[in-house]
């Protein structure tokens, strides 16, 4: 990623800013802590074996303090260096590795586009369930009181004037 990265810890949603156009993308958090568990079930292992790391590859800046475990791409090569304590012996290492190979799923464009329809998907049940985009909190019906669209409704977040996520209604 490139630009200003804003977020918190807590938030469903984070923004990348590059000049005057912001973006919304998902915690990177909450979709890792997803990955970890799944892996955490796969395995069998403990929470503490797994620790999540969120690298930013890229030309970007954080805006806000990130957690320790969240860096750019010159950063995790040290901060992986720094867990010195050895949670697995080299013979659980090798079990490891052959089970996930062993539920890998093919490297191929079908498994590519599965996956992609699968997250279209999940995002679409998502948004039907009137959550805000920006932090997920309920959304509440508005009438927008000024400017070009004074009278038409719209979805707002609930948090205003501190989250001002909304959506139009089409």
């Amino acid at each position: 990623m490139k630009g200003w990265i804003y977020g918190e810890k807590g938030q469903k949603q984070w923004t990348q800013k590059i000049f005057k156009q912001s973006h919304q993308f998902q915690n990177p958090l909450h979709q890792n802590l997803k990955h970890v568990r799944t892996l955490q079930e796969l395995l069998g292992l403990e929470p503490h074996k797994i620790h999540s790391v969120v690298v930013f590859i890229g030309n970007s800046t954080f805006k806000t303090a990130m957690p320790k475990n969240v860096m750019r791409s010159r950063d995790y090569i040290r901060y992986i260096k720094s867990m010195n304590l050895k949670l697995l012996t080299p013979t659980e290492v090798r079990i490891i590795f052959k089970k996930i190979e062993s539920k890998r799923f093919a490297n191929n464009l079908k498994t590519h586009f599965d996956h992609v329809g699968n997250v279209k998907q999940l995002v679409k049940e998502k948004s039907a369930t009137n959550n805000c985009p920006i932090c997920g909190n309920s959304m509440v019906m508005r009438e927008a009181k000024q400017g070009l669209n004074k009278g038409n409704k719209f979805w707002g977040c609930s948090r205003f004037p501190k989250c001002k996520g909304l959506v139009n209604i089409t």
